[in-house]
């Protein structure tokens, strides 16, 4: 390990080393004259009685000198410094204890850290520590995985928390103490929906690409795997219809109506008759009152574009695939 040698120790070790200086300055004072030939010839009989001191002219001048001569050898000294690290061939790399670790990484306040093990935590201030938060935590069936990590750290209560529960236990055993302090708490139970809490993507809707990509999320993820269909005509024309659907309810219908629910409603509404080829269903009366308003609305479009290939054969099957796909979205049921 690579010593300090501007630390204070060293640094009064330094002016220590002054006195003996001003000490041989002083014996070698009075044959100063004699230059430095002289002063080798007479080191003799100055160190013969080393403490017999004469002050005379060239005391302080001597001493001058041979501080100056000190502090150059000082500084070549330290400016020679190198880097050695001796004992440390092998590297230096060593085990850290729970306290040097905890000193260096862990918070202050103990519900500001994030609980590794029993001794050792990191601050959840990733700025302050230069560490990222991201943990991988493998281990066998019953090896604590939950129990000794997840659960502890839900318990502390100190961020907000997205959980995969699929054993309900954390929900359990900790849903009560989040409840307590203050936390609010949703589930999503894709196997008891009855007891799952509901979500509706019209709040997130910005713009018409985000109703694009929901209709076709919603197609993608209520298509079994593998199946292709032969002709793409019907789920083309059901894509439409519910496209029609979604951006009426976004630029017509008031907040508490644009939901899936009232799609369904509107799905059926638009009921077809056989023996009537010209019967002009609820549906077809809404969207034509919103011609009547506005002509060029993109519900409209897309609703003439549902209704520019199907005869009432096709329409009533349009209408059972539109019904089918909203039905296996979001936990909705008809009414």
């Amino acid at each position: 390990m690579k010593q300090d040698k501007f630390s204070p120790v060293n640094l009064i070790c330094y002016a220590c080393g002054c006195i003996p200086v001003i000490w041989i300055a002083l014996l070698f004072a009075p044959y100063l004259d004699d230059g430095l030939i002289g002063l080798i010839k007479n080191a003799g009989a100055a160190f013969a009685n080393p403490l017999h001191i004469v002050l005379c002219r060239d005391s302080l001048r001597a001493v001058l000198i041979f501080l100056l001569i000190y502090g150059l050898a000082l500084a070549v000294f330290l400016s020679n410094d190198r880097n050695y690290r001796r004992r440390e061939e092998h590297g230096s790399a060593q085990w850290g204890s729970p306290r040097e670790i905890s000193r260096k990484y862990a918070n202050k306040s103990a519900p500001e850290n994030k609980i590794l093990t029993q001794t050792v935590a990191i601050g959840l201030d990733g700025r302050k520590h230069r560490r990222n938060l991201n943990i991988l935590c493998c281990g066998g069936s019953g090896a604590g995985k939950t129990r000794f990590f997840a659960k502890p750290n839900v318990m502390n209560a100190n961020t907000s928390f997205v959980c995969l529960d699929p054993k309900g236990e954390l929900l359990r055993d900790t849903g009560n103490l989040l409840k307590s302090k203050g936390y609010e708490i949703k589930v999503i139970d894709l196997i008891n929906m009855e007891k799952s809490h509901c979500y509706n993507p019209f709040v997130y809707l910005r713009n018409d690409n985000d109703i694009q990509r929901l209709v076709t999320n919603l197609f993608k993820n209520t298509t079994p795997k593998g199946s292709q269909s032969q002709d793409p005509f019907w789920d083309q024309a059901a894509q439409m219809l519910l496209l029609a659907l979604i951006f009426y309810l976004h630029y017509e219908a008031p907040e508490d109506e644009q939901n899936f629910p009232t799609v369904m409603e509107m799905i059926r509404a638009g009921e077809v008759h056989e023996d009537d080829e010209g019967f002009v269903s609820p549906l077809d009366e809404l969207f034509d009152r919103l011609e009547m308003r506005n002509p060029e609305h993109i519900a409209l479009k897309y609703y003439r574009n549902y209704h520019s290939g199907s005869g009432v054969v096709c329409s009533k099957r349009l209408l059972n695939q539109a019904v089918g796909k909203s039905l296996r979205t979001h936990n909705l049921k008809p009414k």
